[in-house]
């Protein structure tokens, strides 16, 4: 104790990286239990496994391929046809398969490569953004002052 409201924590040499200056109110009195056993169990390092090696190759997060289905390399080009009767925009995808040359247009309920399209559309919105300032900087000969 410091003084009548202020104490002084032990931490030195801890975990923990707070200002040891605390108020009373802050503090709780410690439960102590006089028949909880204190026994701690310790480990050798030769026993433990890391979690990486514990997963068998069965156990991996890659699922195979079924038949008929195909892994996406690359998005390419989009195109937009028809709209549905719920108002959303039909769109296909020109995507390389993996293990194939030529791209093929797939439509897009068919996709399940979510991080490549969601990369696709931001460089796309990317590209779009910097072809609208070209076109203003061209039309306007040049940043207005």
């Amino acid at each position: 104790m410091i003084d009548r409201y202020t104490a002084r924590l032990e931490i030195a040499g801890s975990e923990y990286h707070i200002f040891p200056i605390v108020h009373v109110s802050k503090l709780r009195l410690l439960r102590h239990f006089p028949d909880r056993p204190e026994t701690q169990l310790v480990t050798e390092g030769s026993d433990r496994q890391d979690f990486d090696e514990a997963l068998l190759p069965e156990d991996n997060w890659d699922a195979p391929l079924g038949e008929g289905e195909f892994e996406v390399e690359k998005i390419v080009d989009v195109r937009t046809g028809r709209r549905t009767r719920y108002g959303r925009v039909h769109r296909d995808f020109l995507v390389y398969l993996k293990g194939y040359q030529e791209p093929t247009w797939v439509d897009e309920a068919v996709l399940n490569c979510g991080t490549l399209l969601r990369e696709f559309e931001r460089a796309q919105a990317s590209r779009n953004r910097f072809a609208v300032t070209q076109s203003y900087e061209g039309e306007a000969g040049g940043i207005p002052h």
